[in-house]
């Protein structure tokens, strides 16, 4: 789910620097660090799901 928000949100600051809506200066960092906890959240799921399997087995 957490992965789901983060993507969604990532879309809609693209969206809005595409549409210069705001100042690209102003929605860069908050780009940047969604795409960073989307990439954190998205090793985590990963690590969470190796480890189930290797734990099952």
């Amino acid at each position: 789910m957490v992965e789901e928000e983060l993507d969604e949100t990532k879309h809609w600051i693209d969206m809005i620097m595409r549409c210069q809506m705001l100042p690209i200066s102003r929605m860069e960092p908050l780009s940047q660090e969604c795409s960073e906890l989307l990439s954190i959240i998205v090793k985590s799921i990963v690590t969470t799901k190796t480890r189930m399997t290797t734990d099952n087995h």
